[in-house]
């Protein structure tokens, strides 16, 4: 089986050596050539530049490559636009026709304004998406989700929970990554919105999905929930700062979102990854911690 894996930053930079491992035969494509060093079987371009011929011998195609946050995309909306929606809609009408195509959505299409009272938004599944966004970020990803079910064939879109855990090229900024930096570096957790929810998916858990997906022989959903858990801020605050044995620091509330999600379609198709404490994700990570690491950009 060839799988074309594009997009080598945060997220691919840590799926890359899982699939090998796993016995699949991988080729990476990144623009950054400086992601590539080293990597065998690498395609130094841009996935637009990517031709019916060049995607012809390829049985499974992972997309990790898009727009990757809110703050990239409201810098630059209209590469959001066309990245994470219209350049990705081409691409997967150039692939084969029966070659299977999973991308990167994002639970954020969930999102709903955090509440005053503490009440936890409700887990929304697949069939439950909010159409009314907010940001170009999640204007992209939701357009996608929808242009995808009539205009392209085999193609699923994996809706990440709130990706963390240490990678190659680490993104610090990520909320279970800052705040095991801030507790190692700074001797505190900072934490604001405590009543907030998000979604969290680990990149070990995120691995364990993908494999599964590309094993699995049927036809697959549209649209795949994946993540972790769903904890408020401020309990994610909490089990982290005790695990470093240092305080948290409230800064209180501010206007932002909150989201659940109800991920037992996927969990039903792939069997749960394994369960992991939260003391033993924190272990992981400030054991491999390094704060040379090269950022994600």
């Amino acid at each position: 089986m060839k799988i074309l894996l594009v997009g080598h930053g945060y997220v691919g930079s840590y799926l890359l050596p899982a699939l090998v491992q796993a016995g699949l035969n991988v080729s990476v494509c990144d623009q950054n050539v400086d992601r590539l060093v080293g990597v065998p079987n690498a395609i130094r371009c841009r996935y637009q530049e990517l031709t019916i011929a060049d995607l012809a011998d390829f049985n499974v195609i992972l997309w990790f490559a898009g727009h990757s946050s809110v703050p990239m995309s409201l810098s630059d909306p209209d590469g959001a636009l066309a990245n994470n929606c219209l350049d990705l809609l081409h691409f997967a009408r150039r692939k084969p026709l029966n070659a299977r195509l999973i991308y990167a959505s994002t639970a954020s299409v969930y999102s709903v304004m955090m509440s005053e009272n503490g009440i936890a938004p409700p887990s929304l599944d697949e069939s439950e998406t909010r159409l009314d966004p907010v940001n170009p970020y999640d204007c992209s990803k939701v357009s996608m989700d929808a242009l995808a079910r009539c205009f392209a064939n085999a193609i699923t879109g994996i809706r990440l929970g709130t990706v963390c855990g240490m990678s190659p090229f680490l993104r610090p900024e990520l909320i279970f990554n800052a705040m095991n930096i801030a507790a190692m570096r700074d001797g505190c957790v900072q934490v604001r919105n405590r009543r907030s929810y998000r979604n969290i998916l680990f990149l070990e858990d995120l691995a364990h999905y993908v494999l599964r997906l590309i094993e699995l022989r049927e036809g697959l959903p549209p649209i795949l929930n994946t993540g972790s858990l769903n904890i408020s801020i401020g309990q994610l605050a909490d089990s982290i700062a005790a695990f470093h044995g240092v305080p948290v620091i409230d800064h209180g509330n501010s206007v932002t979102y909150s989201f659940q999600m109800n991920c037992q379609k996927i969990q039903s198709l792939c069997g749960p990854a394994r369960a992991v404490s939260m003391a033993e994700r924190c272990e992981r990570f400030s054991a491999s911690y390094r704060p040379e690491l090269k950022a994600a950009s």
